[in-house]
């Protein structure tokens, strides 16, 4: 008897955990929609700055975006790059995975530079 009425309290737990996950998961998702799509946008832009790529070598500058020059070349993790567009934090998403993403919202596209071409 002693048996079964150990098994009954911890299936009774169990069930009590999985009520209680519920209901938490539940005011979660309450508090993710009360947010609404343009906060969650918002959030997703200010966070894909932080996550831009930062050159380790750049060559000849052609021009401004931002305040910030714009390379023809540029090297990420020893990969050189050459400018391909301008593309503004809010459209971030549009650069693919080969490409990468510099702040303040320029896109670069992998190329074959020589390496004499970084030299400074």
């Amino acid at each position: 008897m002693d048996l079964v009425l150990l098994e009954l309290i911890l299936w009774v737990g169990l069930l009590f955990f999985f009520w209680a996950l519920k209901e938490g998961l539940g005011r979660v998702e309450a508090d993710i929609e009360s947010l609404g799509v343009a906060n969650a946008r918002r959030a997703y832009i200010a966070g894909s700055a932080a996550s831009a790529w930062h050159p380790e070598k750049v060559a000849e500058p052609i021009g401004t975006y931002r305040d910030m020059p714009i390379f023809r070349y540029v090297m990420i993790q020893g990969r050189s790059y050459q400018f391909d567009r301008v593309c503004p934090p809010e459209c971030r998403e549009d650069v693919d995975q080969e490409e990468r993403y510099v702040a303040p919202g320029l896109v670069y596209q992998e190329c074959r530079v020589p390496s004499e071409t970084f030299a400074q």
